[in-house]
């Protein structure tokens, strides 16, 4: 696990696929296995127990039987469902006293014991946060399985500012060199870290592999365990309310040391985007640096918030062993392959702190063409949204009028603020991606052929405003927004209305 991207340099990447989503190489990735990149126990993850009663085998009869009951007798045992156990608990025993004179200080709750040097105010609370998040685990993966005893699923977690002091207490194993984080079993250790969020965000991440290695089979991808570790990772608190978790980041200043928003930034301004297949075929060589946490963050907070996959993302958890996650994740996104390749641009090339992944989210409606006797097509954009179709297919090289009406807020009303009202040719005092906000946005997306990569057809962005003749420059649905900040969508207010009809050419 690597802290703030600027806290390390990055390693050269080996490769990188930068063109179309390409669905047929998910069957070819041979992802069948969890190798962590964190000098992980190769028996991280124990196959699941099994406990069975089965009965004694009956004795020969010597002869046929005679009444009901013996032949009810020698019925076909009815022999119970295996029970599936978690593996036992293996943590070594520590003595609690003798690590205190020692400097290294105890704090308990039910999911978590924590050993640590650091200052006991800042060290107390974090048990708790764990607590809060296995209740959010549960409720997104699933309960585990109970262990034979019957007890409560506990990890222990050693937070070590002196990395030295562990070692002389036996607290280290021998084996491990730790950069940031690293985990085993039911255990996991980690340095001290400088910002207050990320001590925390490290915490989950490695408490979050601690659960999901206790999932019935778990050998998921490695993007998908550490993509989940970092989306977990990403909370917020809420004072004496409980922790969420999943979160989008919304500052820099508030999620300190996160760094993964600015990871992939970085490599798309440098023209380095990973596609959705590259992502899938990261192994454990890749993640020696910090870059694959961001690339795989980013997959799973995509598919996750965009309500179009959520549901079938979420069910990925269900389906743990190697070779059928792969199976499952071909299967269940197959038959929209070019839609997410597109959202999944589209996504990174606007992401930023706060970006609104569920109002960014595209409802895909193939266009139709205009009839000539067709004067006018109206219909409303709200601008609470991202791209809309405008459900018209424009014709490469004929001539368009577009004109839009109405007025919109695009900022809430407060005891500090007005809102600012706007129509659809913009407000001029303000700005985003060099276009004044609440200017009406046009692209177009060709309904056949590539999708994704960087020529996907509606990152060509036209500002129309409140009326704009234009040359179609392709064959394409035509989708609209107004102009406003990703992050910025959800306090706004109404619609504007646009009317398209042909301009008959000379």
């Amino acid at each position: 696990m690597f802290a703030a991207a600027a806290l390390e340099p990055s390693k050269p990447r080996t490769s990188f696929l930068n063109t179309g989503f390409v669905v047929g190489l998910w069957f070819l990735i041979g992802l069948t296995g969890c190798e962590q990149a964190k000098q992980r126990d190769a028996t991280i993850s124990e196959p699941p127990q099994h406990n069975a009663s089965h009965p004694p085998a009956a004795k020969k009869q010597d002869k046929a039987p005679n009444t009901a009951s013996e032949k009810e007798s020698l019925s076909p045992p009815i022999v119970p469902p295996e029970r599936i156990v978690r593996p036992a608990d293996r943590r070594p025993r520590h003595d609690d006293a003798r690590l205190a004179d020692a400097g290294v200080r105890v704090f308990e709750s039910k999911r978590l014991k924590l050993y640590t040097d650091i200052d006991a105010e800042v060290a107390r609370p974090l048990p708790a946060v764990i607590d809060q998040l296995y209740v959010a685990l549960e409720a997104y993966l699933g309960p585990l399985p109970p262990d034979v005893a019957g007890s409560d699923f506990q990890i222990s977690g050693f937070l070590i500012r002196d990395m030295a002091l562990f070692r002389e207490l036996g607290l280290l194993p021998e084996d491990f060199t730790i950069e940031h984080g690293a985990q085993r079993r039911n255990e996991f250790w980690m340095r001290d870290q400088e910002f207050d969020y990320y001590r925390r965000h490290l915490l989950i991440h490695e408490a979050t592999h601690c659960f999901m290695n206790f999932m019935p089979g778990v050998d998921a991808p490695l993007w998908y365990l550490e993509g989940m570790a970092e989306y977990f990772g990403a909370h917020q608190l809420h004072g004496q309310a409980p922790a969420t978790f999943r979160e989008m980041p919304t500052s820099p200043q508030d999620f300190a040391g996160f760094g993964r928003i600015s990871i992939i930034r970085k490599d798309v301004a440098a023209n380095k985007p990973l596609t959705i297949p590259a992502i899938m075929a990261l192994t454990s060589s890749d993640f020696v640096a910090p870059d694959p946490y961001g690339w795989s963050w980013g997959l799973c907070a995509f598919l996750d918030g965009n309500p179009r996959y959520h549901e079938r993302f979420q069910k990925l958890g269900g389906f743990t062993q190697g070779t059928q996650f792969v199976r499952v994740f071909t299967e269940s996104f197959a038959a929209d392959q070019r839609e997410l390749a597109t959202e999944w641009r589209l996504f990174l090339c606007n992401l930023q702190y706060g970006y609104d992944i569920a109002r960014a989210a595209i409802d895909f409606k193939p266009g139709e063409t205009l009839k000539d006797d067709q004067a006018v097509q109206t219909f409303t954009i709200e601008a609470a949204r991202g791209w809309q179709s405008s459900q018209v297919l424009l014709e490469e090289g004929q001539m368009y009028e577009v004109t839009a009406t109405g007025r919109f807020t695009l900022t809430d009303e407060s005891p500090h603020s007005k809102p600012w009202v706007s129509e659809p040719r913009g407000i001029s005092f303000r700005y985003f991606d060099g276009r004044p906000i609440g200017t009406l946005l046009g692209c177009l997306r060709t309904e056949s052929g590539l999708a994704g990569g960087t020529d996907d057809s509606m990152l060509n962005v036209i500002a129309l405003g409140s009326e704009c003749t234009f040359k179609a420059p392709m064959t394409g649905t035509l989708y609209l927004r107004l102009n406003d900040a990703w992050n910025s969508l959800h306090d706004n207010h109404g619609h504007a209305t646009v009317e398209i009809r042909k301009r008959l050419q000379p």
